[in-house]
């Protein structure tokens, strides 16, 4: 008999998420746990049309009914039953047809705005959209690196960010440069690539105190 689908709640005071995995991506949020829940049975649909309007098959979930899905707590550990167990050869295809899927809907939906539009917070406590998709960029780099085996793989989510920062300069013309502002700030490209080298030297120097703390040296290279 096949378990019935579930959609797993977290949060506590005005901040909650509702976890639909039986739709992988699938998430809801509310200002009240049961807010959260009704949002996530309409996010299951709204969510099936958004993959289905970009080419990914939802064959496999168009005859589940939301309202008659489970309601759980979340485990401690944040690990549902879906997230459990060997992938299947099929698997990582799909998720990067629906990973594509997801990102082209971002896409389209914030293309063609302008920088104020961008820029602007709808209220005092309210993120902008730049706001917004930077922290869509700097999670999926830290979850990235969940996948990390250290110290047993080299560093493979480490080297990944490295080819993705050295693609986008080698695609880069001198006509490409920047001077502009983002979130109050001036930024020209001359001052990522400074950034870019300071921060990863200032941390070796940082990561070098900490193995020197711990008594771990490392001949020079």
């Amino acid at each position: 008999m096949t378990e019935t689908p579930a959609i797993y709640v977290q949060g506590e005071g005005s901040y909650w998420l509702a976890h639909v995995s039986v739709l992988r991506g699938c998430i809801a949020s509310g200002t009240t746990r049961d807010e959260a829940i009704a949002n996530a049975r309409r996010a299951f649909r709204a969510y099936l049309d958004l993959l289905d309007a970009r080419g990914v098959s939802v064959e496999h979930w168009k005859d589940l009914d939301p309202k008659t899905f489970d309601v759980r707590d979340l485990p401690r550990d944040r690990v549902v039953p879906e997230d459990l167990g060997p992938l299947e050869e099929h698997e990582l295809r799909d998720f990067l047809h629906q990973f594509e899927a997801s990102r082209a809907a971002l896409i389209a939906l914030v293309r063609g705005l302008s920088p104020e539009q961008l820029d602007t917070h709808p209220t005092e406590s309210t993120w902008s959209v730049r706001q917004a998709l930077e922290h869509v960029m700097e999670t999926n780099i830290t979850l990235l690196s969940r996948l990390e085996r250290w110290p047993d793989d080299p560093f493979n989510s480490l080297q990944a960010v490295h080819r993705v920062t050295f693609q986008r300069f080698s695609v880069m013309e001198p006509d490409d440069w920047v001077d502009h502002e983002v979130m109050g700030r001036r930024w020209t490209t001359r001052r990522v690539m400074r950034r870019l080298l300071e921060h990863e030297f200032e941390h070796y120097n940082l990561i070098k105190e900490i193995m020197a703390s711990l008594g771990s040296d490392r001949p020079p290279e």
